[in-house]
């Protein structure tokens, strides 16, 4: 049977600490047991989307930040995702 993965998205609440050195707004999460593969980072407005893909399920946290940020870098390393934004200049 053949599903639609969106009717089956789940709210998630993983670890999340955020940063801001004036230029630059570091997001930390905390996702162990995820393989980086299952990771997608979406950015819309003032909303960054961390979804995890799991089997026939998917997993996501929104994330509120500035309008106009942009990703400038993400790592993965030991169930640690880090996801640097861009600030906009002002």
């Amino acid at each position: 049977m053949n599903r639609d993965i969106n009717k089956d998205c789940t709210a998630f609440n993983p670890p999340i600490s955020m940063t801001d050195d004036g230029r630059y707004i570091h997001v930390i999460i905390n996702l162990p047991g995820v393989a980086e593969e299952q990771i997608r980072i979406d950015l819309e407005k003032t909303t960054c989307t961390v979804c995890i893909q799991e089997e026939e399920k998917l997993f996501k946290k929104a994330i509120q930040i500035p309008g106009g940020a942009r990703v400038f870098k993400k790592k993965f390393s030991d169930g640690i995702l880090e996801i640097v934004l861009d600030k906009p200049s002002p």
